[in-house]
């Protein structure tokens, strides 16, 4: 973890240099303070005080997160409705999702059973939903592995158009339809994607756009025998949130299919929600991450994909690089204007997303957001840093109430909050 997630810490010997530093610091921003931005503002707070009750020290500001404050989930039970998340907790929850998947990106899981992937030396994301996955791990890369960040990319690959393409015809982008139009069951890769309706330009597209410098003509087999650059390389693929984990497991085929000289082909997905009980003996996520919108593509950064902006593109601009693109745009979103786009839906821009992740991997370096405890991340520098900001970690009785400064005590706190919307 990077230096500067080690706030306030001392030693049983006293405070160390970094501490003086950092005590020397919010001494100068609280003789700066003009008062608190909003109630709950930590900064109203000094470090002593904050140490002796640390569920004040994780507060941000709800002004400074119009898109994250609309954060939802559903509940445990059937039947439960939809509520918003406190912000607090939302910030949290964002925040160990991206050093999960740093973690798992980095080769460094440190979680608790399943197979531990291979560093990645290349990952690519799905657009449209997992675009902003990578602004947060961009952000937040250096604040939770010290290993250099790989190349990615995006691919745009949905699982319902691939069914389709394949064979299968799904309704709502979930069940798969006998030959009378009633549903059967929610789509599973092993059961219901047909993965030998696949074929060779289908790959070709798709490798295309991983050789170097792009392609002359668009021969599939000549294509198929350019070198990319991968040989021997291992490549995480990421989601955002699934289900069934059909979305990535095409794209780890797709990928592999493709690009088969690549030492591996291996998947994460960002956001882990939880299901509860649904129709048929069908499970039922309860969230999904603020910025997923099936109806609309305002968000992210990507719109929809559309061959013919592409073949606009090679006509406007024709090289080996924009050719490569108009053969696999079957699989690239349309570039945006970002500027327009904002104009016309305010507060969930792309540009508002970015501005919100960036503020709040500021918070996460003022020491302002609490991190539950992570599945892939480093279990000990996890200790470590809330330790450092007065958390402790004891045993809870049973019968008994939380200490206040218990890890226990804070998480229940946080997740009790109002939520800001």
């Amino acid at each position: 973890m990077g230096e500067k997630l080690s706030v306030n810490a001392e030693t049983d010997g006293g405070p160390s240099n970094d501490t003086l530093k950092e005590q020397g610091k919010a001494a100068l921003e609280l003789s700066d303070f003009d008062g608190p931005a909003f109630p709950e503002d930590p900064r109203q707070y000094t470090e002593e005080e904050l140490m002796a009750d640390p569920v004040k020290r994780y507060h941000v500001n709800p002004e400074d997160f119009p898109f994250f404050s609309r954060q939802k989930e559903l509940g445990p039970n059937k039947g439960d409705p939809e509520v918003f998340l406190p912000l607090d907790e939302t910030m949290g929850r964002f925040v160990t999702s991206t050093a999960d998947t740093i973690a798992v990106i980095a080769g460094e899981d440190k979680g608790l059973g399943g197979e531990k992937l291979p560093a990645a030396d290349h990952v690519i994301y799905l657009d449209k939903s997992a675009r902003p996955v990578s602004w947060l791990v961009n952000v937040f890369w250096d604040d939770f592995t010290e290993k250099k960040r790989p190349e990615h990319s995006y691919l745009a690959i949905d699982r319902k158009e691939w069914y389709n393409h394949t064979g299968t015809n799904l309704e709502g982008n979930e069940y798969v339809l006998d030959p009378n139009g009633e549903t059967v069951h929610i789509a599973t890769f092993e059961r219901d994607f047909k993965k030998e309706n696949v074929t060779r330009e289908d790959l070709a597209r798709i490798r295309a756009l991983y050789i170097p410098g792009g392609i002359e003509n668009e021969d599939v087999e000549e294509i198929m025998n350019t070198p990319t650059g991968l040989a021997g390389k291992n490549i995480t693929i990421i989601d955002e949130v699934s289900r069934s984990e059909s979305t990535a497991k095409i794209a780890q085929f797709l990928v592999s299919q493709a690009i088969p000289e690549a030492a591996s082909v291996n998947y994460y997905i960002f956001w882990k929600p939880g299901t509860r009980p649904a129709e048929n003996g069908e499970r039922q996520m309860l969230g999904t991450p603020v910025w997923y919108n099936s109806e609309s593509s305002a968000g992210r950064g990507i719109g929809d994909i559309s061959e013919p902006s592409y073949q606009k593109r090679y006509k406007d601009n024709p090289n080996s690089k924009t050719r490569a693109q108009r053969f696999g745009s079957f699989v690239l979103g349309a570039f945006m204007d970002l500027l327009k786009e904002e104009k016309r839906v305010h507060h969930f821009s792309s540009r508002q997303l970015a501005r919100e992740i960036k503020t709040i991997h500021r918070e996460w370096d003022a020491g302002h957001i609490f991190m539950p405890m992570p599945s892939h991340y480093d279990e000990e520098l996890w200790i470590e840093n809330l330790e450092k900001q007065g958390v402790k970690f004891v045993p809870q009785e049973k019968g008994k109430k939380p200490l206040k400064n218990s890890y226990i005590g804070i998480k229940q706190e946080i997740n009790n909050r109002t939520p800001a919307v």
